[in-house]
Order: C-alpha cells, then structure tokens, then sequence
C-alpha cells in the first residue's frame, strides 16, 4: 500500500508542475461542470460531476481539474487488489494492484483526466463483487444488487460499461451449459440488472428527453457507415494494445486464456475481457478504433494476471512486464513534469496540443479591450472550450460559429453564435483563415491582428483575430 501512495503522490507532484495547459476535452469536461447536469451532448455526466468537486474544492487551476485522476486509479488498483486476494490470496492481490499501478495507460491517465478514469474505477468494484460473490465471500442477493449499482455508476461515466453487463450475460449462458448448480441464480441476476437500471437512470431519462443526444453521438463516433476493411488499420490497432497495458504484460494476459475453461471464475474473466479485444478489432478493420477503446477488458485480464503468476509462482514474469511497464512510467511522470519528450520527441510532438492557448487569451484581450468587444466567436471546439477556460469568471461570452446548422458538439449546440438575439454588439472572430468569415449579420470593421505562438519543435499554432459588429436583424 505504501509504493501505491507514493507512487500517487509523484503523480500528483507532477500534475502540480506540470507547464502543459488543459487538453480540448479536459477543458470541454470542465465546461460542462460548471452547468451541472444528467447527461450532455457526447458524454455521460460522471466526468463533469467529478471535475466539478474538485474545481469547487481547489480552485481554477490546471491542475485541480486532473487532480481526482491519480486517486481514482489508486483507488481502481486497491479494489483489485481485494479481487484478486480474493481468488489466489494476498500475494496475488499485491500483483495486481502493482501490475495495474504501471500499466502505461494508467500512467498517462494520472495525468490527462478522462472518461475513462471513474469507469474503470466502476468496472473494477462490480468485477470485485462478482468475485465476491463467486468466492462464498459476499451474500449473492446483497452482492449481485450492488454489483449492478457500480456497473449503474459506470455507465454514467462512459457507456462502455455496457460491455460489463454483455460479459455477465455471456458468462451465466456459458456457465448454464457446463454447471448444474449455479451461485449466482436468475433472481440474482435480475438484482444486478434493477440495481444497475437504478444507478443508471438519470442519463437514461436525460436522454429520453433530450432526444438520445449522447446515444446518437456514440453511434457517430463508431463511423461504421465509412467502411474501409482495412488490415492495416487492425495491425497498427492491435500495436496499439503494446502501448496501452505493455507489450510483455498484453502478451501474457493473452497466453494464459487459453483451454482448459474448467473453472468458472476463468469462464467469467474471459467473457468480461476477450469479447470486447474481439469487437474493437473487428471495428478498426471495418472503420476505425481507437486504442484507448478497449480499457474495460483489462480490469479481468489483470486480475486473472495476477492470479496466474501467484499460484504458479512466475513472479520473474510479473517483474519483468512490470519492470518494464515502470520505466515508461518514469518517463510519463518526467514528460508530465517538464512539459516535453525530450530526445523521445517525434516530428509530430503530440504535446504541442497543450501548449499555447493562454497566449492566444492573452492576445484576444488586448484585441477585445482594443475594440471594446465582449464576445469571442471560435472557428473550432478547441478554441471554444479552452478560452472557455481562459475567460472563466469574466464577461466575456464565448460562441462557435455553426456553419451547417447542425450540432455536432457541445458547443454549436449549446453555445452558438446567433442563437441570442441581442442589439448590436461588437465581436472579434478567432479564424484559422485570412479572411474574415462569413458571419450573418456581422459587419467587420478592422483588418486582422495575427496570434502566432510556438508549440513545438517545427509547429507554431497560427489564428487571424477579425474586429466586426453584429447587427440585430
């Protein structure tokens, strides 16, 4: 337990130090908190509501909106921990929580906060009840009813729980075939499903009456209209699991599934992790897939990890997969403490995302003061929810320019410009163009100022800042 705090406390040392600015989505995220609610236009509530204690609690600082992430993963690796003691005893909990406090995925998301931080934290206390349950530690009644709460509770994080749900409807068909006495019965069944339809329920009534906004974005998001079959796209995915858990650690959770399926707890780990492995391949040769979408099969294939080294005394392959995994760690904490990869710097240098939005503030106050405006007008959601940010607790009102009229994020559908009808007002416009754009109703009346600021090695982040005046129809 000690190297788990101390391990967070670097983390959290690091998120102090840390020079880089708010990602879109953090910044996005954090939007959202500040209008509490039950659902909102691409994601489930739980990531705002989180981000919103902990802006509450600290301050606007960067680093109080990424605070929660290094706990809530600390917290994630101690519920394993318990689950997989629970099957194999301590030394196999110590496992795994230490093979899941490195894995490069978790590393990352101490830093960046994410949707998937609570969700894991979710999945990983229902998988803990489940085994409870299965191990004659829990009551089956009380356990199976809590179960589906925490899987309730995931699903308001990221609708990706859905996938635990999946797995415990594949597991209790497989295992019907194969035993005839069963823990875990119908009735209990039917709790978890009414206690996770309870948890649940807020999003699923904010959809209701908000027209699926959310389900409808998640169907856009999976692209499958834009079919490739591309081999390619499944390669560079199924790396991109090395980069995700660690190459040693993802080889082994995939050697040690293998017959013989005798035991009902194994039936159990590869229904909650192997379907979903499947689906996301099968998505990224059909469209795309994004690495980062199979995180909810790697709280059961850790446990069972765990358990595997632990009862076969393999304790040099659990070092090695997290020896390894340690040294990205290190290099993660050190890229997060000074704001870049160092000689690992690719030409494309991802970092430069977080890089010089509070110059580009700086920039359009002095354009704002300079031609008495108070609106701001963005091009682009980056744009928007990071001087969102930025102009936190001013009056300065930020919109986003919805060129076809039809909402495709958070801010053409909430914050659009023109949706106000207000007297004549002054603007500036934020524009990757060098011509003014085409604004209904606006009449511009300065030439461009021009915001350029290095954000890396060979890029610079250029903007064209238009002065005009919105006139009232």
């Amino acid at each position: 337990m000690g190297l788990l705090i101390l391990i967070t406390v670097i983390r959290s040392l690091a998120i102090f130090a840390s020079p880089l600015e708010l990602g879109v989505d953090e910044a996005q995220y954090w939007a959202w908190s500040q209008t509490p609610d039950f659902g909102y236009f691409t994601k489930p509530p739980l990531i705002a509501w989180v981000i919103g204690v902990s802006h509450a609690l600290f301050g606007h600082e960067v680093w109080a909106v990424r605070l929660p992430a290094p706990w809530l993963h600390v917290l994630t690796a101690v519920v394993l921990w318990r689950a997989a003691s629970w099957i194999a005893g301590p030394a196999a909990g110590r496992w795994a929580a230490i093979l899941w406090i490195a894995l490069p995925i978790i590393s990352v998301g101490s830093f960046v906060i994410s949707t998937d931080t609570p969700l894991l934290l979710a999945l990983s206390t229902a998988l803990m009840l489940m085994i409870g349950v299965l191990q004659n530690r829990l009551d089956p009644v009380r356990g199976m009813f809590i179960c589906g709460l925490a899987v309730g509770i995931g699903f308001l994080a990221k609708y990706a729980a859905l996938y635990f749900l999946a797995g415990i409807v594949l597991w209790a068909t497989w295992d019907r075939f194969i035993t005839a006495h069963n823990v875990i019965t119908v009735r209990h069944l039917l709790l978890f499903g009414l206690g996770m339809m309870i948890a649940a329920s807020p999003n699923i009534i904010w959809n209701l009456t908000n027209d699926f906004t959310t389900v409808r974005h998640l169907g856009d998001n999976a692209n499958i209209a834009k079919q490739s079959f591309d081999f390619a796209k499944t390669g560079r995915f199924l790396l991109g699991q090395l980069g995700v858990v660690g190459p040693v650690t993802f080889i082994l959770m995939l050697g040690i599934l293998r017959p013989p399926f005798h035991s009902s707890l194994k039936r159990l780990m590869i229904c909650l992790s192997l379907p979903i492995l499947a689906l996301m391949t099968i998505q990224a040769f059909i469209s795309d897939a994004n690495a980062n979408w199979t995180v909810a099969s790697y709280p059961a294939l850790i446990v069972w990890l765990a358990c595997w080294i632990a009862q076969t005394n393999r304790w040099r392959w659990g070092l090695l997969a997290s020896g390894i995994n340690g040294a990205i760690a290190i290099v993660i904490i050190s890229t997060s403490m000074s704001g870049s990869l160092g000689i690992f710097t690719p030409a494309s240098d991802p970092l430069r995302r977080l890089r010089g939005w509070e110059a580009l503030a700086t920039d359009l106050k002095a354009a704002l003061d300079r031609h008495d405006a108070r609106l701001i007008v963005a091009d682009r959601r980056a744009t928007a929810a990071l001087m969102g940010w930025h102009f936190y607790n001013t009056d300065v009102t930020i919109t986003l320019y919805d060129s076809d009229g039809i909402p495709g994020n958070h801010y053409e559908r909430n914050h659009a410009f023109g949706s106000i009808k207000t007297a004549s007002r002054n603007l500036i416009a934020v524009d990757g163009q060098s011509h003014a754009p085409a604004l209904p109703q606006v009449v511009w009346r300065a030439n461009a100022a021009i915001s350029e600021h290095v954000i890396s090695a060979n890029r610079t982040r250029k903007l064209f800042l238009y002065a005009g005046t919105q006139t009232p129809k």
